[in-house]
């Protein structure tokens, strides 16, 4: 990739997680959906997450994917240990029941 896409990706990037930050003042509760087979300390989720915090804005991280050899949820659980996760594989439905069992419990 070119320097000038690059460029132009990274400030659109950036600009989709700022009009993100700027809708948490409106949300009673959030579900925050990682790939379970993708390392979860991206600056992206830190940023996000760590809003989410600061407005004390109920939380559920779901790990997708956990049907994938590769997936992880310890690790995200190890990034976001003052939050639930739950892992979920949306592709064949699995732990779903228990995804909404526990989202009805964080957000009461």
């Amino acid at each position: 990739m070119k320097e000038k896409e690059a460029k132009k990706r990274a400030k659109e990037a950036t600009k989709g997680v700022i009009d993100s930050i700027k809708w948490l003042d409106d949300m009673d509760g959030v579900v925050v959906v990682l790939d379970s087979t993708k390392d979860p300390y991206s600056q992206v989720n830190i940023t996000i997450v760590g809003n989410l915090a600061a407005r004390d804005i109920p939380v559920l991280i779901t790990g997708n994917k956990i049907d994938l050899k590769k997936a992880d949820l310890k690790k995200i659980q190890a990034a976001f240990p003052q939050y639930k996760v739950v892992g979920i594989s949306a592709k064949y439905g699995k732990n779903i029941q228990d995804f909404y069992d526990i989202l009805f419990k964080v957000m009461k």
